[in-house]
C-alpha cells in the first residue's frame, strides 16, 4: 500500500445543514492504479450514509444532516431510535434527528459549524441547543461536531467488518472548511475532529474542493472550458456561510497551471438567514390577534419555512401553508397558519440577498455584527451580491497585477444548497454585470455542478489524491500571508522604526518550513516583551523575509505576549536569535525561536482561544519612559515607609494619587494604559507591604484595582490577575478596618473581568454561607459593604446561569422600595443583562427567569424611579436573539412604564431596537470610566 499504509483517501463535507462523505482507493498492494481504465469521475465515490431516516427505520442516504438531537426520557423511545452499531450515547444525528426536531425544537442542535465561528461564547461549554431549559441535557459546538464525525465513523466502520486496516480513522482523511474560517475555527474544527477519534487530518477550503470536484468531471478537457488568463469566480453559500474565491489558469514555465488569487473575508451568513426572513414574513400573516411566539415556537416555525423553501424553489410546488400549533387547553383556538407563495419568496430571496446593486454603496470599515434570532453574529448586510462586488473590488489591484484586467470575472462555479435553483444563479450573474456597469457585456459562463450537495465532498477526495501527485493541481496554499512587526534602527538618523517581516507568504503550500537565514534578530530574555503579528488576505508580491512598511493592507492579530527564559539568574539580557516558521498541514501558523547562541528554542503559541471579546486596544498618548520610571519610583518611596504622618499634607499614601496624577499632567481618571498597569506592575511588587497599616492595605487595594480594570485589555494582565489571586485565600490583613473591607470588595468588582469562571465561581461560593443565612437571622454585615459585595458579584459575567439565577433572587428580594440605593438596581441589572459586557452570550439569565424580575420591579412603588428605569432597561434590552429577549408584551409594559418619566425617554430606543452598547455607554454598564484605549465590546 502507499500513503502510510492507508487503503482509502476520504472526503469529508462538514457542513452547516448537511454533511457528507467520499472516498477513492489510490492504489492497489503492489503500487499500480486501481482500475486504471476508469476516470476520476467513476473511481471517486460517494459513501451513502446510513442512518435513522423515522422512527426505527435506518436507510442509506448520500448526505447526512448535520442536526443532532438529545433525546429527552419520555418524547421517545430507544428502540425507536437504535442504530447497526454500537454506540453510548442516546443522541442521533441525520434524517430522523432533524425531522423529528423540527416538532421539538429545544432539543435540537443546529448550525453548529456557524456556532465554531462565534468568539462570543465560549465554544468548549455545553450551550446548545441554544435557548434550551435545564431539562435538557446541552453540547458543546464542539461536541455537537464530533458527534457528526462520529456518526460519519461508525456507519463506514460497521461496513468494514473486523478489518481495522480499513477503519475510517486509520484513512488519510481532509475535512473541508470555509475558505474564511480565522485560526481559531480552524483549530476547533480540528479538535471535534480528534474527540470523534481522527488524529491526523488535513484541512481544505471548501470552494477551493468545490474547484476540484468540476476538476473530476473535467479531467481530460478542462483545457477546452478554461482559457489561459481567464478570471474564475467560485461563489460558495451554504446553510451558515458564504464564500467567495478567485482561480485563475496562467502559464508557468510555458505549461497552464491553476492558481488561486484571492480569498473572501468570513461572512456567517447563508440560507440560515433566508429561512429566517421567511420566518418573520409568514409571522405577519398569521393575522393581528397571533399569539407571542416562544423560542421553541419560532425555532419550529424556522424549520417549517426551510422546508417550504427547498420544495418552492426546487419546483414541487407554488405554495405551502405553514401551520403553528396552539398549547394547552387552547390547542384548536391558539393554532395559527399563514401561506407562503412563490411570488413571495422569490421576492424576500432575490430583493433581500440577491439584488442588483451597484459599486457606490462603500464599505463600512468596522461594520457591527447583528445578533439575530438564535444568538449568531450574522452580517448586517444582508446582500450577498454586495458582499461579492465589495470583495471583487477588494481584489481590483491582485487582479490587475497577475493578469492585466478588471476584476470581472470570465466564469462562475456556484456552490452551496442555498444556489441550486437556476432563478438565483442567473440574477447573481446579472449583478456581476450591473456592479460593474456593463450592461452590454455577456454574464460570466456558468461551470456547471450538477450536486452542490456533493462537490465539496467529492473535491475533498480530489486533492487527497493531489497530495501524493495524481490530478490537477491548484495552486492555493496559505489563503493569507503573515507578518511579524520588529524594529529597524535607521542608520542614518539613529532612529527605531517598525516595520513588518514577511513570515508565511501567501500561497505557500501546507507542510513547509521557513527558515528566515538571512534576517538577523535579537530578543529580549528575562523581562516580558510582546510580538505583534499581522495577516493580509489581499497583499501579493511579498515573500518570506521581505521587510514592509505597516499600513491598512495589514489585520493585526492578537499579539503573543510571553516572557522567554534563557539562564538560571534570570538576568535581563538581549539574545540573538533566528525565526522559524511553519505552515502546517492542518493550516495553522508556528512560530519559533531559535538561540544563534546556545541550543535553546522557544515555540511562540497563539493565544486566541481565552481572548474573552473583541477588545479594541491602544494608548492615546505614549509618555516618554522618563515619565513611567519617576511614577513607578513614587510608588516605590511610598510604600517603603512604614509609617506615614497623621497630617494631609505631608501624609504621602492620602498624597500619592495626586502626586502620580502631577507627573503626567493628567487627571486620574485619564491616566493612559501604559502608565496605569506600570504602577500596576510597582504595587504588585510591593503586595507585602500593604500590612505596614490599614491605611497601607487600603490604599493599595484601592489604587491596584484602579490600575488593573477591567481585569483584562493588555497582554500581560493575565499574569497580574494570576499575582492578585494569590493574596485572595489569605485575605485581607486588616479585617476589623471597615475601609479596607470595602476595598477588598471594590478591587475584586473592578478586576472581575480578568478572573476566570472558576475563580468568580469559588469567590461567590465563599461568600454563600455569610449572605445567604438562615431565616431569621439578620445580615451582620454593615450596609455599605454590603452594597460592594452584591456590586462584585453583579460584574462577574462568567458565573454560571443558576449562580446568577440564585444571586439576582437574593438581589430582588432584598429591595425595598423607600429604602433602596442606584448600586441596589445597577446590581440586578447587571446580574440579569440581556447583553453582557465581557462574558459570552452563553451566560446570560433565561428570559423566563427575568421577566419574574421584571414584574416584580413593575408591581412597586419606588421612591426614586430613575435607577429603576435603568435597571429595566437594560433588563429588557433588545438583542434580536429570541432566546435571550423578553416577550414583546412585557417590554411593552416596561415602555408604558417608563414614559410616564421624561428623564427615561433617553433609555426607551434599547427596549425598541437593537442597540450595539457603545464606548460611551460600558462606563454606565461597568460602574465606572474604563481605562483609556479599551473598548469592551
Amino acid at each position: 500500500m502507499i500513503l502510510d499504509d492507508k487503503r482509502y483517501v476520504i472526503g469529508i463535507d462538514l457542513g452547516t445543514t448537511n454533511s457528507a462523505v467520499s472516498y477513492v482507493e489510490p492504489a492497489s498492494e503492489n503500487g499500480t492504479d486501481q482500475q486504471p481504465e476508469k476516470p476520476l469521475k467513476q473511481r471517486i465515490k460517494i459513501f451513502k450514509v446510513p442512518q435513522l431516516t423515522g422512527s426505527g427505520e435506518v436507510n442509506r442516504v448520500s448526505v447526512l444532516p448535520s442536526f443532532l438531537y438529545i433525546p429527552g426520557a419520555y418524547d421517545i423511545s430507544k428502540d425507536s431510535i437504535s442504530l447497526p452499531w454500537k454506540t453510548d450515547e442516546n443522541n442521533f444525528s441525520g434524517v430522523f434527528a432533524r425531522d423529528h426536531g423540527a416538532k421539538i425544537p429545544a432539543r435540537l442542535v443546529s448550525s453548529a459549524k456557524s456556532w465554531l465561528c462565534h468568539n462570543n461564547v465560549d465554544r468548549h461549554s455545553k450551550i446548545l441547543p441554544w435557548g434550551s431549559g435545564d431539562d435538557v441535557y446541552k453540547v458543546s459546538p464542539i461536541q455537537a461536531t464530533a458527534s457528526y464525525l462520529k456518526h460519519l465513523k461508525r456507519a463506514w466502520n460497521h461496513e468494514k467488518g473486523d478489518d481495522e486496516d480499513l477503519y475510517f480513522e486509520n484513512q488519510m482523511i481532509v475535512i473541508t472548511v470555509p475558505a474564511s474560517f480565522d485560526e481559531v475555527a480552524r483549530d476547533l474544527t480540528v479538535e471535534a475532529a480528534t474527540q470523534a477519534g481522527l488524529k491526523n487530518v488535513t484541512l481544505l477550503e471548501e470552494p477551493l474542493a468545490a474547484f476540484y470536484s468540476w476538476l473530476i468531471r473535467h479531467e481530460h478537457d478542462w483545457n477546452k472550458r478554461v482559457n489561459e488568463n481567464e478570471l474564475i469566480l467560485v461563489c460558495d453559500v451554504g446553510g451558515g456561510t458564504t464564500d467567495f474565491t478567485l482561480i485563475t489558469l496562467i502559464s508557468v514555465d510555458g505549461s497552464p497551471r491553476f492558481e488561486r488569487i484571492a480569498v473572501g473575508d468570513h461572512l456567517i451568513l447563508g440560507g440560515d438567514n433566508i429561512d429566517l426572513a421567511l420566518a418573520r414574513h409568514v409571522e405577519t400573516g398569521f393575522g393581528k390577534n397571533k399569539p407571542a411566539l416562544t423560542g421553541d415556537k419560532w425555532k419550529t416555525l424556522c424549520h417549517q419555512c426551510r422546508q417550504a423553501k427547498e420544495n418552492i424553489l426546487n419546483g414541487n410546488t407554488d405554495s405551502e401553508k405553514i401551520t403553528i400549533m396552539g398549547e394547552g387547553r387552547g390547542l384548536i383556538a391558539g393554532t395559527v397558519s399563514s401561506t407562503l407563495l412563490r411570488e413571495s419568496l422569490e421576492k424576500i430571496v432575490l430583493d433581500g440577498f440577491f439584488p442588483l446593486v451597484d459599486s457606490k454603496t462603500i464599505k463600512k470599515k468596522e461594520a457591527k455584527k447583528a445578533i439575530t434570532e438564535f444568538g449568531l453574529p450574522y452580517e448586517q448586510e444582508p446582500a450577498m451580491t454586495r458582499h461579492l462586488g465589495w470583495f471583487l473590488d477588494h481584489h481590483k489591484d491582485d487582479v490587475e497585477k497577475i493578469l492585466n484586467k478588471s476584476p470581472f470575472p470570465d466564469l462562475v462555479l456556484f456552490n452551496g444548497g442555498s444556489l441550486k435553483p437556476s432563478i438565483i444563479q442567473d440574477r447573481i450573474r446579472e449583478s456581476i454585470r450591473h456592479w460593474f456597469d456593463q450592461e452590454n457585456a455577456e454574464t460570466p459562463r456558468v461551470l456547471e455542478n450538477p450536486d452542490p450537495d456533493l462537490a465539496v465532498a467529492l473535491g475533498a477526495s480530489y486533492y487527497g489524491l493531489v497530495k501524493i501527485g495524481k490530478g490537477v493541481r491548484v495552486g492555493s496554499g496559505s489563503a493569507r500571508s503573515y507578518y511579524l512587526s520588529v524594529s529597524k534602527k535607521d542608520e542614518t538618523t539613529d532612529i527605531d522604526t517598525r516595520q513588518a517581516i514577511c513570515l508565511i507568504e501567501r500561497g505557500l503550500n501546507e507542510g513547509s518550513k521557513i527558515e528566515l537565514k538571512n534576517q538577523k534578530f535579537e530578543v529580549l530574555a528575562n523581562q516580558k516583551v510582546s510580538f505583534d503579528l499581522f495577516s493580509s488576505s489581499f497583499r501579493s508580491g511579498d515573500r518570506s523575509g521581505d521587510l514592509i512598511n505597516i499600513d491598512d493592507s495589514l489585520t493585526s492579530l492578537p499579539s503573543i505576549q510571553t516572557v522567554i527564559q534563557f539562564g538560571n539568574r534570570g538576568i535581563k539580557t538581549n539574545i540573538p536569535v533566528q525565526i522559524e516558521a511553519e505552515y502546517t498541514e492542518m493550516g495553522s501558523l508556528a512560530l519559533w525561536c531559535k538561540s544563534q547562541s546556545s541550543d535553546h528554542k522557544w515555540q511562540l503559541q497563539f493565544n486566541l482561544r481565552d481572548t474573552p471579546v473583541d477588545t479594541d486596544i491602544s494608548d492615546e498618548e505614549i509618555f516618554d519612559t522618563s515619565f513611567i520610571e519617576n511614577a513607578r519610583d513614587c510608588v516605590h518611596q511610598t510604600f517603603s515607609k512604614k509609617n506615614s504622618s497623621n497630617k494631609k499634607s505631608v501624609n504621602p499614601l492620602a498624597n500619592l494619587v495626586n502626586d502620580l496624577a502631577k507627573i503626567i499632567e493628567r487627571p486620574k481618571e485619564k491616566w493612559p494604559l501604559s502608565y496605569i498597569r506600570s504602577i500596576s506592575d510597582e504595587l504588585l511588587k510591593h503586595v507585602e507591604k500593604r500590612k505596614y497599616s490599614g491605611d497601607h492595605e487600603s490604599r493599595w487595594l484601592n489604587l491596584t484595582g484602579f490600575c488593573i480594570r477591567p481585569g483584562f485589555g493588555e497582554g500581560f494582565d493575565e499574569q497580574r490577575i494570576k499575582k492578585i489571586w494569590k493574596i485572595y485565600k489569605p485575605g485581607i490583613h486588616y479585617k476589623k478596618n471597615a475601609q479596607v473591607r470595602s476595598e477588598w470588595w471594590i478591587l475584586w468588582r473592578r478586576i472581575a473581568g480578568g478572573l476566570k469562571a472558576g475563580q468568580q465561581r469559588q469567590f461567590v461560593q465563599n461568600l454563600s454561607p455569610e449572605i445567604f443565612s438562615k431565616k431569621g437571622i439578620k445580615h451582620k454585615i454593615p450596609q455599605q459593604e454590603l452594597l460592594e459585595i452584591w456590586m462584585a458579584v453583579a460584574n462577574m459575567e462568567r458565573l454560571l446561569v443558576k449562580d446568577k439565577i440564585k444571586w439576582g433572587r437574593y438581589f430582588l428580594s432584598e429591595l425595598r422600595p423607600k429604602k433602596c440605593r442606584p448600586q441596589h438596581f445597577w446590581s440586578l441589572s447587571r446580574i440579569g443583562a440581556r447583553e453582557l459586557l465581557y462574558g459570552s452570550a452563553d451566560r446570560v439569565v433565561p428570559p423566563d427567569e427575568v421577566s419574574a424580575w421584571v414584574e416584580t420591579l413593575l408591581e412597586q412603588n419606588w421612591k426614586n424611579p430613575k435607577p429603576v428605569g435603568a435597571a429595566l432597561a437594560q433588563l429588557g434590552r433588545r438583542t434580536g436573539d429570541r432566546m435571550r429577549d423578553l416577550q414583546d408584551p412585557l417590554i411593552d409594559q416596561i415602555i408604558d412604564w417608563m414614559v410616564r418619566y421624561d428623564f427615561l425617554k433617553s433609555d426607551l430606543k434599547y427596549l425598541k431596537e437593537v442597540v450595539h452598547i457603545e464606548k460611551q455607554e460600558e462606563g454606565i454598564i461597568f460602574g465606572e470610566s474604563l481605562p483609556a484605549g479599551i473598548v469592551l465590546h
